[in-house]
């Protein structure tokens, strides 16, 4: 059983000396945004993409997903391809709806194609509020607001879904602090406006931008620096508490998971103007989002403080999403489980750097406590997705047994062996998608077992299993 999913693997994360069907390389990603473009109802953004066809035949389409999410939607899409508009024709597979971008004459192999995408993102009232503009700030915080592309249909379909190259642009007015993917090139002044220019080299991220009119506070700790921008100033105590705390959080993460970025970058915690809404029940009234090495907290929790423990356990939790979600980015059908679900097993490992063996178990023992508080397991559907699927309830549900399911392989394949599996997968598939069948092959590939049964138990069963749940009943 294990050697088709060792294959699959094989494949996946390293790919193909010669092309064995139809693919495509994404050399190149520019975006540009103007917050003096902004309006109360929209964002306008500009997308070029320069492509490659690098398979084994001509290609006469290629699909690409829009933006879409909880809190925006996309309005007034026009594409081009080598200049020429193309006509907007709209597909809908079972992984979701898409763009369908024809090529007329066929895209011939070895030739490029440069394909430029203009809309508006337009922000709900309500929402996670990481797509926001304001006169205070400005916010694309989410990897689903610019257009991703999909692998061509076919046997051994090859895809690239982040550029290696990746330039940003992004105009603000002169008094606004902006961090964008990369490193910063150029500023260039225009009046009242200043605009910025980001590269990068690589597929570590794809592009955001946080941006608004901020007091900056910086705190040197021994395993790195952590910044806050607040719309007031934050006492130097708060801050230096708080900083210590994600540094320590953000090292524990990358021993774990290890490092991916090529520059030792500060921990960024923002303060947004928007409201966002609660992902998990672990925070009651209050919400954060990620963007790569970096928070973004409403109002509600910084009246609450910086310090205070629920707080703090929500920033642990978004800065693991720099790893999965941002570095590598978990399919629809798997994001309960190596989104959410691998953010709360990384904040349980933070928790335990900071309180040993007891506080693992303490942790442990909370996850199923708040599992079993759901009430789901009576109703539960198999799998750990798509989130779309699931009412909020069934979905932390889903999240916190994601959580216990990646603990028990971690156990079952020894704490080494499992680290290693996952700095395995960040390592081969950065910038592309996964799902638990990567998961599992990169598990079995380091553990040396077939763990067909343990997976059968966890995804195609409700509830806990018995005796994962007898162990640590036992160990109370």
């Amino acid at each position: 059983m294990r050697l088709p999913c060792l294959i699959l693997l094989s494949l996946s994360l390293f790919g193909c000396a010669v092309a064995l069907g139809p693919g495509f390389n994404q050399a190149y990603r520019s975006v540009d945004v103007s917050a003096t473009s902004i309006e109360p109802t929209h964002i306008h953004v500009q997308v070029s993409d320069k492509l490659e066809n690098i398979g084994d035949r001509r290609l006469t389409y290629l699909d690409v997903a829009l933006p879409n999410g909880p809190s925006f939607g996309t309005s007034n899409v026009s594409v081009t391809v080598g200049g020429k508009a193309v006509a907007d024709r709209r597909v809908t597979q079972e992984s979701g709806p898409f763009l369908r971008i024809p090529f007329d004459p066929p895209w011939p192999q070895g030739e490029r194609r440069e394909i430029a995408f203009a809309y508006d993102l337009e922000p709900a009232p309500e929402g996670r509020g990481v797509v926001a503009a304001t006169a205070d700030g400005f916010y694309l915080a989410d990897p689903n607001v610019f257009p991703a592309w999909q692998a061509p249909l076919g046997p051994f379909a090859r895809g690239s879904l982040r550029a290696q190259t990746q330039q940003l642009e992004v105009t603000v007015p002169a008094d606004f602090r902006v961090l964008g993917v990369g490193r910063e090139e150029r500023i260039e002044h225009h009046g009242e406006s200043v605009r910025h220019r980001f590269e990068m080299l690589g597929a570590e991220f794809p592009p955001y931008i946080v941006a608004g009119r901020y007091q900056e506070q910086r705190v040197e700790t021994e395993t790195g620096a952590v910044i806050f921008w607040t719309r007031e100033s934050l006492d130097e105590k708060t801050a230096r508490v708080a900083g210590q705390r994600l540094a320590a959080t953000n090292s524990t993460y990358e021993e774990v998971f290890g490092s991916i970025t090529r520059s030792h970058l500060p921990i960024h915690v923002v303060e947004t103007a928007a409201e966002l809404a609660p992902i998990l029940s672990m925070t009651s009234n209050i919400s954060a989002a990620s963007f790569p090495e970096g928070v973004l907290f409403d109002h509600r929790a910084i009246t609450l403080g910086l310090t205070s423990g629920p707080v703090l356990d929500l920033a642990d939790y978004e800065l693991a999403r720099t790893w999965f979600g941002w570095h590598v980015r978990p399919r629809p059908e798997a994001e309960l489980l190596l989104g959410r679900g691998m953010a709360l097993f990384a904040a349980l490992h933070a928790a335990e750097r900071r309180g040993g063996a007891p506080a693992r178990q303490q942790e442990i023992v909370r996850l199923i406590g708040t599992y079993d508080s759901l009430g789901t397991a009576n109703d539960e559907k198999p799998g750990f997705g798509p989130a779309a699927g699931y009412s909020r309830q069934e979905a932390t549900a889903k999240s916190y047994k994601g959580a216990l399911f990646l603990l028990s392989l971690e156990e079952i394949a020894g704490e080494e062996k499992f680290h290693s599996a996952l700095r395995r997968i960040l390592t081969d598939i950065a910038g592309q998608e996964i799902g638990s069948v990567e998961l599992r092959s990169a598990v079995e590939a380091e553990a040396g077992r077939n763990l067909a049964g343990e997976f059968h138990a966890w995804l195609d069963h409700p509830g806990l299993p018995a005796e994962f749940r007898a162990h640590y009943q036992a160990a109370r």
